[in-house]
């Protein structure tokens, strides 16, 4: 009981086994609900207890006062009722003080929460790790930037963990400085430090003797053991290697390219500011509709070809709330179609956030009205569009460049190819957050409201744009939330005939 009770009182323990907890913040709520949850429990077995050991503290002084007053009736051992009686009476004591004992009343609370039983903190922090991890790679922040002291020798320890020696090293010697320049705080164990970075400092190569003054009782201990046994584990280590933590930008170059993933992070990392030429303005639009006269749409061109643009306030705060409290509670972990194209799997390392389909009877009592709003400023029929489909990114949620197109065969039978992307924003994100086109050095900042158009395909014969290739850029701060409806080929005013393209 008492262990359980430490694994419940801590604040960041609470995660159902069946879950996988991100730093989305519909997930980072659920978490807090979950804590809330717990709490109350907590609280009313405290209360419970309380109430319980007051009882028993009362019912022992009755006991003691009744047994005091038995002792001065000299004669009562002598009468066989009397003591039929009292020892009836002691046996109700004991059954009594038993049950106070054993507190079952107070146990019941736990029931509330037994469901969770096969709870997991490790799960939470791991993730929040490899979160800060990929943030740490893509925007090369220093460590010095990240974390306080304690949160430093947690990251070197996940590091550890994931065969990530570059990371211990970066990780444990910041934690070692900070430990020092925070008054030696009690969450930072030098031994440990000491062990992160012989270990790692052997793997890498580095002269871990010049990193740090290191000390304590075990370091010269682990600093021979190291240095005589390294011959011995050389081959291992490399083996561990094999198996170590893919580098964020691997994962990039390997999907779309060295320069390709250059160019992304770049733009993710310092932006470009959008210029307008002659071919890129921004107006107000009204597609020909008279009841647009009065509120037309704030149209701004960003890229010719492929055809990119921005319509400004085109979705309004009640909408945007509606649209959330929807998606709230059935948020399910982003996935990714596998290379075969047969099976849909969970990378995080490929795209990491919460995603929500809606379902077309929830679509026709919200978004009817937004379906015309589309079908308005793209000119195109929203009838066999996919489902709106509502995107949450924590911290470091991304979304490595991609196409939103299908590749050549992979087509919808019955609707042809994704002609055009919609991208609704429902926050705000402050110089982050990006959508970006690495092949078109173009990004677009998350702008609440805004809907993000851009086409997929070429309009005279339907080939692919690989130009279109975007990515959502790590995020730094914040949380976004997008919504994205994809519009097909099929019911549309084409100059060709997809279904024989």
């Amino acid at each position: 009981m008492l262990k359980y009770l430490a694994v419940v009182s801590s604040l960041l323990i609470f995660v159902e086994a069946i879950q996988r907890w991100h730093t989305s913040q519909i997930m980072l709520t659920k978490l807090y609900d979950v804590q809330n949850d717990h709490f109350n429990v907590l609280d009313n077995y405290a209360n419970l207890e309380t109430k319980r050991l007051e009882e028993l503290k009362n019912y022992v002084a009755a006991v003691y006062e009744w047994r005091d007053n038995i002792k001065t009736k000299k004669q009562f051992l002598h009468d066989h009722m009397d003591v039929f009686k009292v020892m009836t009476q002691m046996l109700q004591h004991y059954f009594q003080i038993d049950d106070l004992i054993k507190n079952k009343k107070s146990l019941e609370a736990f029931k509330d929460i037994d469901e969770h039983k096969d709870l997991s903190g490790e799960h939470i922090v791991l993730l929040a790790h490899r979160a800060l991890r990929r943030l740490q790679l893509f925007y090369a922040i220093p460590a010095s930037d990240m974390s306080a002291a304690c949160e430093c020798c947690v990251m070197a320890k996940y590091c550890l963990e994931g065969n990530d020696p570059y990371g211990v090293l970066d990780w444990a010697v910041e934690a070692y400085g900070k430990w020092e320049s925070e008054g030696r705080p009690e969450c930072v164990d030098p031994d440990i430090l000491n062990y992160y970075i012989v270990s790692s400092s052997v793997y890498t190569g580095f002269n871990f003797m010049n990193l740090i003054i290191l000390s304590g009782p075990n370091y010269q201990e682990y600093t021979e053991k190291f240095e005589r046994y390294y011959r011995l584990m050389k081959n291992e280590l490399f083996e561990l290697e094999k198996e170590s933590t893919t580098d964020i930008m691997e994962v990039y170059e390997y999907s779309i390219g060295h320069g390709i993933a250059n160019d992304f992070r770049n733009l993710c990392k310092h932006g470009v500011s959008r210029t307008l030429t002659k071919y890129s303005k921004c107006r107000y639009q009204t597609n020909n509709l008279f009841y647009r006269i009065l509120m037309p749409f704030k149209e701004e061109d960003i890229n010719s070809e492929p055809l990119i643009k921005i319509y400004h306030d085109v979705l309004y705060d009640d909408e945007i709330l509606k649209i959330k409290t929807l998606a709230l509670e059935k948020m399910k972990d982003a996935k990714v179609k596998s290379v075969d194209g047969k099976n849909y799997l969970l990378e995080e390392k490929t795209r990491s956030g919460q995603v929500y389909w809606i379902f077309e009877v929830d679509a026709v009592e919200y978004f009817d009205a937004l379906n015309t709003r589309i079908e308005s400023f793209t000119g195109f029929s929203t009838k066999t569009a996919e489902r709106y489909q509502i995107v949450n990114y924590g911290l470091g949620g991304h979304y490595i460049p991609h196409h939103d197109s299908f590749a050549k065969g992979a087509e919808n039978v019955k609707f042809g190819n994704r002609l055009v992307t919609v991208l609704f924003y429902l926050t705000d994100v402050q110089n982050d957050g990006y959508t970006s086109f690495p092949m078109l050095n173009i990004i677009a900042p998350a702008e609440k409201g805004a809907a993000l158009v851009w086409n997929n395909l070429h309009m005279s014969n339907g080939q692919k744009f690989y130009e279109t290739l975007h990515g959502s850029c790590p995020l730094l701060k914040g949380n976004k939330w997008i919504m994205t409806r994809w519009l097909y080929e099929e019911g549309q005013h084409l100059p060709y005939n997809w279904k024989n393209k």
